[in-house]
């Protein structure tokens, strides 16, 4: 009976000490979580108490990040700075080819025809293939 008690309570300090690794390791990710939303959680707390806190962060960044909008400005109302500059000359090394060059290359590119193999060898068609 003292035999299965002892192994008992080994088995029960082994539990708590891997509860307690895996809390020190969730309280570490909170802590890079928060500070991922710019606040610093203290890991001195219990990990109850940090979920909190940084959810009530998220909370809080979640309804300021609801006032910024993306708007749609017409083209008409703002001007773009799109046109290329008057200067500009692009460097295309000697062995590429431009863009235009290629497709001209590729439009002029016809498919050959499959050879049929010649069962005459090169014979008149009415003439008899060799026989081996």
């Amino acid at each position: 009976m003292y035999h299965h008690s002892e192994s008992m309570v080994y088995m029960l300090e082994d539990m708590q000490r891997n509860a307690s690794q895996m809390e020190q390791e969730v309280k570490m990710m909170l802590e890079q979580e928060g500070r991922a939303y710019g606040i610093e959680l203290d890991r001195r707390k219990n990990a109850r108490d940090l979920m909190e806190e940084l959810k009530a962060a998220i909370a809080a960044s979640e309804m300021n990040d609801a006032t910024m909008t993306w708007a749609y400005i017409p083209e008409d109302q703002c001007n773009y700075d799109c046109a290329m500059p008057e200067d500009y000359a692009p460097y295309y090394p000697a062995d590429q080819m431009l863009m235009e060059e290629q497709a001209a290359m590729d439009s002029e590119w016809t498919p050959e025809e499959p050879q049929a193999a010649d069962p005459y060898n090169g014979l008149p068609a009415g003439s008899e293939p060799e026989q081996t």
